[in-house]
């Protein structure tokens, strides 16, 4: 027998995991925005802690839809919903929950962005670095191009 009660707890539960999981990204960002490594390492830490509590969240929805006869997916929870006598409050709940994840997804996605931004600004100035520690190019009595400078990278000096 489909309990509305507790699907609406395992619903309400995953949706505060991932109200956590938003604020921590929001966090992340303003981390990434600000250049600020020991705040994107506590960040990712947050989000590494708050992904695990939404998983868990949803094994548990899962193994619940599992228990009483469904299946274990989206629309296995459409057909738990309806067998509920009052059903509107748990369509409120999946809807709120997938917004909510695909908000996460979306911010998520947007952090990577910035991050990879970040990786490439990061590249080109030791690229800039490198280049104008090799001094100036000669040319052996072949042609061949060689540099006059010393090989010295930036982390020997």
């Amino acid at each position: 027998m489909v309990s509305a009660d507790r699907l609406a707890a395992l619903l309400e539960a995953e949706l505060a995991c991932l109200r956590q999981l938003e604020a921590v990204l929001a966090g992340e960002h303003e981390a990434l925005l600000a250049a600020d490594a020991p705040a994107i390492e506590r960040a990712t830490a947050a989000k590494n802690g708050a992904l695990g509590e939404q998983a868990q969240c949803g094994l548990q929805r899962q193994q619940y839809l599992q228990e009483t006869g469904f299946e274990a997916d989206s629309r296995g929870l459409d057909d738990c919903i309806g067998s509920c006598a009052e059903p509107t409050r748990l369509l409120e709940l999946r809807d709120g929950l997938n917004a909510l994840l695909q908000q996460c997804h979306e911010a998520n996605r947007l952090n990577g962005r910035l991050i990879g931004h970040r990786q490439q600004q990061t590249r080109s100035a030791l690229n800039v670095l490198r280049r104008s520690e090799q001094g100036p190019s000669t040319y052996t009595d072949a042609g061949d191009a060689v540099n006059s400078g010393s090989n010295r990278l930036l982390g020997k000096a």
